[in-house]
């Protein structure tokens, strides 16, 4: 009797701390991160589920069905992006969320995995599918069940689940801001997807997930931040509630989601991070970790885009850089520098549809503007360097651009002038002893460059607070720039360029089919093969890089060709839908149908441009170039920028 009373009463205590472990208000109850991390899991599972079972929908089920699958699955691939595209970036950008660019496949056309969401693939109406070949059907059956097993396998390959017990709260919190800045850009701006219609329900499915895991951090405030824990509680419960009012995706207020919800979600965010006492987390250097939200004026970390990470004497490296930049003692005939291609009255362009040669002629690409270049992982329209180092070595030395002969020579000359051994000295000191050399001058100038950024427009100001900065036409044209317009699907916000936030690693190239000239009714495709020739690609053949809209209203001719030379023409073009209307075999990375933009659509589109333009402080000229002695006396009669 007493063997049995003593076993039960074992039993009971058993039932009692297990039950004890399991409650939420138990003593040793899950951490946030924990918490989170089994968020994390669940949605990892999920997604596994859906994809093990989507090619069973295609093509054997109806359209309705396939819409509806497809859609589950986008939304999935999203809500899961706050904790895979955090903790897996280079697996995540070389696979699910790969920019749509051509991929080598074992068959078929060379459509990247990512297609099966993207593109998206298999979504076809009945009468089109009931028209299609067997062996159409068998190939896309193919592509289906090879990019979801893929995809299945990119997740297993990472061995999330054994790494989920290590998280932190800081990387909770750290991954909560970059996924906030995330949908602010890429996810607002449908950069995920070719149709339309899903974005909308994808980014509510990211802030359903991103609420869900800001509210564990929000239970764990002290009952003396009661205020602050109602108030974000209120504010993500409205952020919510705007998703289920408003779901028309031309007709979606963009601005208004930005500066009334996420942006002071995002501000919360650091502001509860403070209070529970956890630390900013630094795993994407490129960003301030201090940094509220997307907009902010110091919202980068120049440093990281530097190569030496000290930044020591900038200062003086980009003081000596200006003046070298303006100066053509770099050209072979003292006649060209690089402000002859990139003048700053021109927001760093020439106005021109292709730059002069040397030789007077027309180089075979329009000037890029070199504003905000600092922040771009590769330079030139075909990505061909990546460094501003390089790129000022590769145009000095360019026969048909500043036609070097060597930076032997340029170092006899510069060595003539005793100012710019004071200048080289003072911003290098190991020149004193062992003289200029070609990786001081490309430094210099690549610093020099660095400090021109352009990050202070009206629209800025306007993120920023001063709500007199914008127009209502303006404000408008923001909302057709990241929606129906589907610019903001390759110029994503806040740089407008192909620099993918929010690591800001990698940029983006696309294939347009730019023509050869300016007309829509006489169609040819420019012959210049873009980012081929660079990768040694075919499949990147007419893709180039994707340049900055800011400043576009001042750096006219537009495309690598310079083909149109007014933002009307450029707007009409993708308006068309870029070159998908005329037949020729390239991969095009553009919608192939009309955007259907309206006249005054079109209007506000081109004055929200208008209000990305800030040259302020990029604007200025050396006072005088450095005086030249001995036999290269003769140079002193050089002009500040060059003669052409």
């Amino acid at each position: 009797m007493t063997n049995r009373f003593f076993r039960t009463l074992c039993a009971a205590v058993v039932i009692l701390l297990s039950a004890a472990i399991f409650r939420p208000d138990a003593g040793n109850k899950m951490s946030a991160a924990q918490q989170a991390g089994k968020i994390y899991r669940d949605e990892m599972h999920r997604l596994d589920s859906l994809l093990a079972a989507y090619p069973a929908y295609f093509m054997d089920s109806n359209y309705a069905a396939r819409i509806r699958v497809y859609t589950d699955l986008a939304r999935q691939f999203k809500r899961v992006e706050l904790f895979f595209l955090y903790f897996y970036p280079e697996k995540a950008y070389t696979t699910m969320w790969q920019p749509i660019q051509s991929t080598k496949q074992p068959a078929g056309p060379p459509l990247p995995d990512n297609f099966l969401i993207a593109g998206p693939f298999g979504i076809d109406a009945d009468s089109i599918v009931a028209k299609s070949s067997k062996a159409s059907r068998d190939f896309e059956k193919m592509f289906i069940t090879r990019a979801a097993n893929n995809f299945r396998a990119t997740m297993a390959e990472t061995q999330y689940e054994k790494n989920i017990p290590q998280i932190t709260d800081a990387q909770m919190m750290e991954a909560l801001k970059m996924q906030m800045f995330n949908m602010s850009s890429v996810g607002l701006g449908n950069g995920d997807f070719q149709l339309n219609p899903v974005n909308l329900a994808c980014v509510q499915a990211e802030i359903q997930v991103w609420s869900k895991v800001m509210r564990i951090y929000l239970s764990q405030l002290p009952k003396s931040s009661k205020k602050l824990r109602s108030e974000v509680e209120d504010l993500l419960d409205k952020t919510e509630k705007y998703f289920v009012v408003n779901t028309d995706f031309d007709a979606f207020n963009r601005m208004e989601l930005i500066t009334q919800y996420l942006n002071p979600l995002s501000v919360h965010l650091t502001t509860v991070r403070k209070t529970l006492n956890i630390p900013a987390g630094t795993r994407f250097a490129a960003l301030n970790p201090e940094a509220n939200n997307l907009f902010e004026a110091d919202i980068f970390n120049l440093r990281f885009f530097m190569p030496d990470t000290s930044a020591r004497l900038f200062k003086e490296r980009s003081e000596l850089g200006k003046v070298l930049f303006f100066d053509p003692i770099l050209s072979d005939n003292n006649e060209r520098s690089c402000a002859s291609c990139h003048k700053p009255e021109m927001a760093f362009t020439d106005g021109l549809g292709k730059s002069i040669s040397f030789t007077l002629d027309q180089l075979p690409r329009n000037a890029p503007t070199v504003i905000n270049s600092v922040f771009q992982p590769s330079q030139f329209w075909d990505s061909r360097v990546n460094s501003l180092e390089d790129q000022a070595d590769s145009v000095i030395m360019n026969p048909n651009e500043m036609h070097g002969t060597s930076f032997e020579v340029v170092t006899d000359r510069i060595t003539a002038s005793e100012e710019y051994i004071r200048l080289f000295n003072k911003a290098f000191p190991e020149t004193i002893t062992q003289g200029i050399s070609r990786k001081h001058i490309k430094s210099a100038i690549a610093s020099y460059e660095r400090t021109l950024v352009g990050l202070n427009s009206r629209f800025d100001k306007y993120m920023r607070g001063e709500k007199t900065a914008l127009n209502t036409q303006e404000i408008n044209g923001f909302n057709v720039f990241m929606g129906k317009g589907r610019c903001g699907s390759c110029h994503y916000a806040p740089l407008f360029n192909g620099t993918l936030p929010p690591h800001f690693t990698i940029s983006d190239h696309r294939s347009l089919g730019v023509p050869v000239k300016d007309t829509m009714s006489k169609y040819e495709l420019d012959s210049d093969i873009g980012l081929q020739h660079s990768s040694r690609n075919p499949l990147f053949k007419a893709s180039f890089k994707i340049p900055t809209v800011r400043n576009a209203a001042l750096t006219a001719p537009y495309m690598h060709n310079g083909i149109y030379r007014s933002l009307d023409q450029v707007v009409d073009f993708y308006n068309h839908g870029g070159g998908n209307k005329f037949a020729f075999r390239i991969f095009l990375s553009i919608l192939p149908d009309s955007l259907n933009l309206s006249v005054t659509e079109k209007k506000d589109l081109i004055s929200f441009v208008h209000a990305l333009t800030d040259t302020l402080g990029t604007s200025t000229r050396p006072r005088y170039l450095p005086e030249i002695k001995g036999k290269h006396a003769a140079l002193n009669d050089r002009i500040i920028g060059g003669k052409f």
